[in-house]
């Protein structure tokens, strides 16, 4: 937490803390966001549909992302949009939630991203793989 002269930790805001959050999220998902040329910024903002600076003001703790872009983000990085919810302080905690963290009635409880993540798949571009992958499987299974 950071400290002011005097010693005394500061409050962070709603932003920093989820900037701590989302950070090591971002990087175990394959997104190199902390080298000058590593791009992964970039990157991240192509695959949400953000734009660049909206992800650097974010991962810096100095804005908050909205609903479209939590929705996004869970997508990408294989995160449970419950969870990214609760950590932007959008609501309040989990058991306000459906348990499966879904909107939809009858939605699967897993997404192909969380299975992804689950199973250790972390670049987005392997996610990306796998997700073709499952889905050409189902369409296969479905003409069966």
């Amino acid at each position: 937490m950071p400290t002011t002269d005097t010693g005394r930790a500061t409050p962070q805001t709603q932003a920093e803390r989820f900037a701590e959050y989302i950070r090591p999220a971002v990087v175990a998902a394959g997104f190199d966001i902390d080298s000058p040329r590593g791009g992964g910024k970039k990157e991240l903002a192509t695959a949400t549909g953000a734009s660049q600076s909206s992800i650097g003001r974010m991962l810096a703790g100095q804005t908050m992302p909205g609903p479209v872009l939590l929705e996004k983000l869970a997508e990408v990085l294989g995160l449970p949009l419950t969870e990214l919810l609760v950590q932007s302080g959008m609501v309040s905690s989990k058991r306000n939630m459906a348990t499966t963290g879904r909107f939809v009635p009858g939605a699967p409880s897993l997404t192909i991203e969380e299975a992804a993540r689950r199973l250790g798949i972390k670049s987005a571009r392997n996610v990306k793989i796998f997700k073709a992958m499952v889905e050409t499987l189902r369409t296969e299974d479905q003409g069966e």
